[in-house]
């Protein structure tokens, strides 16, 4: 078999975090190179990794549901202002002719 071997190393998380597994064919030597101290290191940095998603996915989320809350008041505005009766211009309730109103240039 000449040394080498399939190899399955996985990093896991708490309940809301998903695990990591990374396959690949190795020799014993490679595997013996991820000492504790990288694996620690790399799982730490998969945590800080992961929590940041869940954040930015948590602002993604609230900011959604923000703009959906904004775009329903303007909806409801734009309704409001639909069923609201139009003001016209109040009527020329003046019997003379407009004609009167016309002064000519004196000569």
């Amino acid at each position: 078999m000449s040394g080498r071997k399939k190899m399955r190393s996985c990093v896991g998380g708490g309940k809301d975090q998903t695990n990591f597994c990374l396959e690949g064919i190795g020799s014993s030597r490679q595997a013996e190179a991820f000492d504790g101290v990288q694996i620690a290191a790399m799982s730490s940095q998969i945590t800080k990794l992961t929590a940041a998603l869940a954040d930015s996915e948590w602002r993604r989320v609230a900011e959604q549901e923000s703009m959906s809350e904004t775009v329903q008041q303007i909806k409801e505005q734009v309704m409001n202002l639909a069923r609201r009766p139009t003001i016209s211009a109040p009527n020329d309730t003046d019997d003379e002719s407009d004609d009167d109103d016309y002064v000519e240039p004196t000569p």
